[in-house]
C-alpha cells in the first residue's frame, strides 16, 4: 500500500532537523548531511513507501545506511591508485647526495663565519638568532643594555652579510 506524499511530508517536516544532525555526526558535513537526509526522503517517495516505512525509525535506518555508504565511497574516491605508472619513474622527494654535500658545506661556511665574530658580537647573536632569547633577557644575561644587544646583533649580521654573500 502506498503512502500519500503529504504523510512523508509531514514526517520530513518533523524530523528532518533531528535526521541532519544525526548524519552530520557521521559525515563531519553539514553540506552532505543535508543532502543525505533529502536523498532518503526522495528514496522514499521514489519507491512508494509503505504505512510501515512512513516512520522515524525507517527514515532514520535509511539515512544512517546513506550516511555509510556516503563514507565509504568518499575512502574509496580518496585512494588513488597508479596504474601504467612505475614506481621507479616517481620522483622522489628526499634530497639527493649532490643537495646533502652542498647544505653541509653552507653550514660548515656560516659556522665558520660566526665563529670569526668577535666574542661580544658572536654570543648576542647566537644568543638571538639561535637560541631565540628576546634583547632584554640577552642584556640582562650578558650585563649591557638593550640597545647594545641590538647594535652587535646587527652588526654580526652585517658582518655575516658581507662574508656569505646575498643569499
Amino acid at each position: 500500500m502506498n503512502v500519500p506524499a503529504g504523510d512523508i511530508a509531514a514526517l520530513y517536516q518533523a524530523e528532518v532537523r533531528r535526521l541532519r544532525a544525526f548524519v552530520r555526526r557521521i559525515v563531519g558535513s553539514h553540506v552532505a548531511a543535508e543532502d543525505l537526509v533529502q536523498q532518503a526522503f526522495t528514496n522514499l517517495l521514489r519507491m512508494g513507501a509503505s504505512d510501515a516505512q512512513v516512520n522515524p525509525g525507517y527514515v532514520t535506518q535509511a539515512a544512517h545506511r546513506l550516511a555509510l555508504n556516503h563514507l565509504r565511497d568518499a575512502r574509496r574516491r580518496a585512494e588513488v591508485e597508479l596504474t601504467g605508472v612505475e614506481l621507479e619513474q616517481i620522483a622522489d622527494s628526499r634530497p639527493t647526495p649532490e643537495t646533502i654535500v652542498m647544505y653541509r658545506r653552507e653550514l660548515q661556511r656560516l659556522l665558520e663565519a660566526i665563529a670569526a665574530l668577535p666574542e661580544r658580537r658572536r654570543q648576542a647573536f647566537v644568543l638571538k638568532r639561535i637560541e631565540g632569547l628576546s634583547y632584554e633577557e640577552i642584556a640582562e644575561r650578558m650585563g649591557t643594555s638593550r640597545n647594545t644587544v641590538i647594535s652587535q646583533v646587527v652588526a654580526a649580521m652585517a658582518q655575516l652579510d658581507a662574508v656569505l654573500g646575498p643569499a
